[in-house]
């Protein structure tokens, strides 16, 4: 039997001074194999169970002592059989593995976008709280607001309007789409913070609801009917192609 064969199935060197030892002796129990090769009866004995574990030799329990022979052919076919069923178990598990850490990973490049939603009584509180994060996220980015205004919205929230802009940093702008711009709260709002600039769209009949886009951030407010609400979108990608959206039909209206 060639050495470099045996080495290559991954026997090291105790373990190929064994086989080969039974190879020679036949069936033979651990005393003798031990005392043939010359090493201690119970290192004989790990190693000689080693390779049964392996496929590469058969234990024959029903003699006392037990004995130690050679696989035969078949035995080893059917370690072969084993093995393919192992690798197709370990491959598909594998697999798997590799698309949970795909998902578990995802996060590390992209943000999950984050909503949150605001009932009508908690309306005020929450837009003064969140100005200076969108504010932050507003000079990152273009420095105005985008969107569209439902015409409703300044009729409710004036207040939290003119607060905003009594603190706004200077460079920040706004630039809203709306169903009607002759209210007079809103032409003194206007006048009174020229940076403030809103265009009547005809083709916005339909909307029910204002909708901002503030940096990374997406606003809607329904102030048409009761009760009121806002949510926040917090996402990057979906903010970034909606402002394109309200930039382009700014340019046209």
């Amino acid at each position: 039997m060639d050495d470099k064969l045996l080495t290559s199935l991954g026997l090291n060197a105790k373990e190929l001074k064994l086989y080969k030892a039974v190879m020679r002796a036949g069936d033979i129990n651990p005393a003798e194999l031990a005392k043939l090769i010359k090493i201690k009866r119970t290192t004989c004995y790990s190693i000689a169970r080693g390779l049964v574990e392996k496929g590469f030799l058969i234990e024959n329990t029903m003699k006392r002592p037990c004995t130690f022979s050679l696989a035969s052919p078949s035995d080893i076919e059917n370690i072969i059989s084993d093995e393919m069923k192992q690798f197709t178990v370990r491959e598909k598990t594998l697999k798997q593995f590799a698309s949970e850490l795909s998902r578990a990973t995802a996060g590390e490049s992209y943000s999950i976008p984050q909503i949150r939603f605001t009932e009508e009584e908690k309306i005020a509180q929450f837009l003064v709280k969140q100005f200076d994060t969108w504010n932050k996220s507003l000079l990152e980015s273009d420095s105005t607001w985008w969107g569209f205004q439902d015409h409703t919205y300044v009729e409710v929230f004036a207040k939290e309007i003119e607060r905003y802009w009594k603190h706004a940093p200077s460079t920040i702008s706004l630039k809203l789409l709306s169903n009607e711009v002759a209210l007079e709260a809103e032409s003194q709002l206007v006048n009174k913070y020229p940076r403030r600039q809103i265009k009547y769209w005809n083709k916005a009949t339909n909307f029910l609801s204002s909708t901002w886009i503030v940096g990374e951030y997406i606003i809607m407010v329904n102030t048409r009917r009761r009760p009121y609400y806002l949510t926040e979108i917090h996402d990057a990608t979906l903010a970034n192609d909606m402002r394109e959206v309200f930039k382009n039909i700014w340019s046209l209206v």
